[in-house]
């Protein structure tokens, strides 16, 4: 039998490097893979493996990949993998292969917990309720856990000055569909004067209690649990933080202490299974929030919010192609804010209700080996997917249209297409967070040609316009390829927006006109405070082009290892704004309306080598042009630098590491220590930049941008 086995895992090996998909079967309780197609003397019976999703992964993260990222828990590998793999802000996260109402009651467990990590193929969106243009991530989780862990961190500035505590200590269990994680996190991060760097005192002299970085101090508590009935699961989720702030600026002159606080309560209860057929969702999302400010201002607020969220799917019927699938989603708000201010208490309230259901269709698919035409096999596999929504709040109405298209001339090879237009509704929190102000912050000044520290005020705008999207992608993606795992991908997007929302960019004069509130200047015309809070853009335009590329080396030795690197980058082809409709169009790749960089890269690199641990993430964006005037470039710009940081992490685990079982449920590491040392910008650069006619340019010398620069922290990590 065990020779067996063994013949089939070198065939699967086999077929992978030819070129074939595997085939996954949700049945098997073994980590198996085996060749799409056999010869047909072969009377095999194929099994998959535990928790495998409905297509098999373009990306995977194994266990040791999963160890080198050097992760404290699901959460930090979900991130981690996002950011390294460019899948975008919101990536629809499934569990075991199935959708569930809440995946994040499993994010705080530890990253062991995982047995892999798998990226579906571009697409694969609208089959698990969102829709094509969003990336979908199968987090797998082992069969049975248990854990106790803690996490002691010190960091500071190798200039100095400030320092950061936290820590956190958990307990966690998994045996089956039924979970149970608790844990408790508190941070203090002490405040960074300006006393405390002699180069920002020399540009900025006076300063000296200013507060470059307010103190923080923040404590949160979670309980998860998950739990079978039958052939339903359910899940409850309750957080709470208390956060508090304390900064210290100048005004008149004088320095003036600012304290901020919020206190949120989150309690999410989900509900999963199947109904005639159908997969169902449903989630309740309950939340108690209040924040208050003193100094500049005294301020309260308080806000309640009840939200239930609804989703269900089903194949519907078959075509020769396949079968099409259909998803439903429903979601329901209600939220009141009341702010609480010197004058009357005004209270704001908002409903929000929307529609939305998807459909996935198969148009044709690859015949079998040694059947169909040759023009059937070189057309491959194609699927559409078409999606529409409707959505009533208090803000207006709104509603969607989305059209995908896939194609996979072969097995690892896709070119996607997706085009969606949509009139979103506004976000609460940008709608009615109250005002208040954030903490100190350098400008360069345009009207006087002087840097100037400014408050920034943050918060809601009530009378926010509901934004209009339409998008358009085109994305390939190809492998993996060879034993590496190698792979990349590329994709042009295109966006129109109407009404976009946003913040005002750089202090310029014609910006100054356009918005006189915003700005404030004390009697001598120095700048003092900038209103940051969000408006709407009358129209903005972008397209670019992004590339991804990773691959992974084994490293062979008495204890396996991994090393593991990826590479983004990003090209803006085109961004043009309008602002306001007194305002012409601005270019903001020539520098108009606040400069943004050409070109962004980034670099992860995660290995581990038995106790061994090291990451390192590398980051670039090229150097840009911030016009004074629209439309020319001038003496008085700001000539922003390129900038590169890196961050390096080296750990080591005195803890033995246990390869898990067959099953998974052998924890891969025993009780024991891990030490961390990270150093985050290694090289200590800083953001700088110089005038147009080549001065240095004010608000940007060594301490203004960055005042922290490089750091080290030290981590200590326990299993008890």
């Amino acid at each position: 039998m065990q020779l067996l086995v063994c013949a089939l895992a070198a065939l699967a090996n086999v077929g992978q490097s030819a070129g074939s998909a595997p085939v996954q079967d949700h049945g098997s309780p073994a980590g198996q893979e085996v060749p799409a197609s056999l010869p047909q003397h072969d009377q095999i019976v194929v099994t998959g493996r535990r928790g495998a999703a409905d297509m098999a992964p373009e990306i995977e993260l194994n266990a040791d990949e999963i160890d080198a990222l050097g992760a404290y828990d699901i959460g930090e590998v979900i991130q981690r993998t996002v950011q390294s793999n460019a899948l975008g802000d919101d990536p629809v996260v499934i569990v075991n292969g199935q959708r569930v109402a809440n995946p994040g009651v499993f994010s705080r467990f530890p990253s062991d917990a995982l047995v892999r990590v798998e990226v579906l193929p571009r697409g694969a969106g609208a089959q698990y309720g969102g829709d094509s243009s969003r990336r979908v991530l199968n987090i797998v989780l082992q069969r049975r856990f248990k854990s106790r862990d803690g996490q002691f961190d010190a960091q500071a500035p190798a200039a100095g000055g400030m320092s950061s505590l936290s820590g956190d200590i958990r307990q966690g269990a998994i045996s089956g569909n039924s979970t149970t994680q608790f844990g408790i996190r508190a941070a203090r991060d002490t405040a960074l004067l300006g006393a405390e760097r002699s180069q920002y005192l020399e540009d900025h002299p006076g300063h000296e209690a200013v507060s470059l970085r307010p103190s923080v101090q923040t404590m949160d508590a979670n309980l998860a649990l998950t739990r079978a009935l039958g052939r339903w699961s359910s899940s409850l989720n309750i957080q709470g933080q208390v956060r508090s702030d304390r900064a210290i600026s100048l005004s008149g002159g004088e320095p003036i202490e600012s304290r901020h606080s919020t206190r949120n309560l989150l309690v999410i209860g989900g509900l999963s299974g199947s109904l005639l057929g159908w997969s169902l969702q449903a989630s309740l999302t309950g939340q108690l929030s209040a924040s208050s400010q003193s100094g500049l201002a005294d301020t309260a607020s308080r806000q309640q919010s009840l939200a239930t969220a609804m989703s269900a799917n089903r194949r519907i019927f078959n075509l020769p192609a396949g079968p099409v699938t259909v998803n439903l989603t429903m979601r329901a708000s209600l939220s009141r804010t009341s702010i609480l201010g010197a004058g009357p208490i005004r209270a704001f309230s908002a409903r929000d209700l929307s529609l939305g259901g998807t459909v996935s269709l198969p148009l044709w698919r690859t015949p079998s080996p040694g059947n169909g035409s040759a023009i059937e096999r070189l057309l491959g596999s194609m699927s559409a997917t078409f999606g529409g929504t409707l959505r009533q709040t208090d803000a207006g109405q709104g509603k969607g249209l989305s059209a995908g298209l896939i194609w996979m001339p072969m097995t690892r090879l896709r070119l996607i297409g997706n085009w969606s237009t949509s009139i979103d509704s506004v976000p609460d929190a940008q709608r009615f967070a109250p005002a208040y102000y954030g903490a100190p912050i350098t400008v360069f000044d345009f009207v006087t040609g002087e840097s100037a520290q400014v408050l920034p005020i943050l918060g809601g705008t009530p009378d926010l316009l509901p934004p209009r999207f339409d998008r358009i992608a085109l994305s390939a993606s190809a492998g993996p390829f060879s034993p590496w795992n190698l792979t990349g991908s590329v994709s042009l997007q295109r966006s129109n927006a109407v009404n976009g929302i946003g913040s005002l960019p750089e202090v310029t004069p014609e910006l100054e006109a356009a918005f006189p509130a915003r700005f404030t200047r004390d009697a001598g015309g120095r700048l003092t405070t900038i209103d940051r809070r969000p408006i709407n853009f009358r129209s903005a335009r972008a397209e670019s082009l992004a590339s991804n590329l990773s691959i992974t080396f084994p490293l062979g030795g008495a204890k396996p290892g991994t090393l593991r690197i990826a590479i983004n980058h990003n090209l803006q082809l085109r961004n043009l704004t309008m602002i306001h409709a007194g305002l012409p169009e601005m270019d903001r790749l020539v520098g108009d309306g606040g400069g943004v960089p050409r070109h962004q890269l980034d670099v992860q690199m995660d290995g581990r080598d038995g106790p061994w641990g090291v990451n390192l993430a590398a980051r670039w964006r090229s150097a840009y042009r911030v016009r004074r005037d629209t439309g020319r470039d001038g003496p008085e710009d700001l000539l922003v630098s390129a900038i590169g940081t890196v961050d390096l992490k080296f750990s080591y685990a005195l803890a033995r590491t246990i390869r898990p079982s067959h099953d998974g449920a052998t924890p891969r590491r025993a009780a024991g220590m891990q030490f961390g040392l990270d150093i985050d910008n290694l090289f200590d650069t800083r953001p700088s930049a110089r005038l147009g006619r080549g001065s240095p340019a004010p608000g940007y010398g060594r301490d203004d941008q960055d005042p922290v620069g490089r750091t080290i922290r030290l981590t200590i990590r326990n299993r008890f």
